[in-house]
């Protein structure tokens, strides 16, 4: 009895280990694709050649940024990739998997110019690419219609159809500071994008 269970327990750590070890060989790749395959890319990564080689091909990362405008008064956000003809993959990597990967359609293979081995990606520079694709690394991209100095006008609230320059831009909160001429006094007023238009 004692040596089963000391067997059964060996069983486990030795079934545990490879696991760990599995993990410390992935390292990632940079994929070079086709500008606008990069979807296709990803699923033949993780559809097709995950098959084909089980335990060999980890995550993959298309990184992307939310970005948000302002589009007749309304708000619209969309995501943009943040590296187009780049897909990013956790590789245990073998001359197969890499005469796979560049024989695909949409894929020029692995840069600097397709030649020799790839070269891994470093801890640090995943780390920040997959800082970005959150949004931890940078904010969100806020695209502004408006430029200081610019006219305007106001089409709805309390100063509807009223005229101003604009003087600061906040895009973080959205809203845009207009100075307007009010009996001969100028006036900053703080409104949102989607109140104003250019004149």
């Amino acid at each position: 009895m004692v040596e089963e269970e000391i067997t059964e327990q060996e069983k486990v750590e030795e079934d545990a280990s490879p696991e760990k070890e599995d993990n410390s060989r992935f390292e990632w790749y940079v994929v070079n694709s086709f500008s606008g395959y990069e979807k296709r890319v990803m699923i033949f990564l993780e559809g097709l050649l995950n098959r084909k080689y089980p335990d060999m091909v980890g995550e993959v990362l298309i990184p992307t940024q939310e970005i948000t405008s302002n589009v007749r008064g309304r708000k619209t956000s969309r995501k943009k990739k943040l590296y187009p003809g780049y897909v990013f993959v956790q590789l245990d990597l073998s001359p197969e998997i890499i005469m796979d990967i560049r024989s695909m359609s949409n894929v020029s293979g692995f840069p600097p110019m397709n030649q020799g081995n790839p070269v891994p990606l470093t801890d640090t520079e995943i780390s920040r690419l997959k800082g970005q694709a959150d949004g931890s690394d940078k904010a969100k991209v806020i695209r502004v219609p408006y430029s200081v100095g610019q006219t305007v006008r106001v089409i709805e609230g309390p100063f509807n159809n009223f005229t101003g320059v604009v003087e600061s831009i906040n895009p973080e909160r959205g809203r845009v500071r207009v100075i307007f001429t009010i009996f001969g006094r100028k006036a900053p007023v703080e409104i949102d994008f989607s109140q104003v238009r250019q004149v």
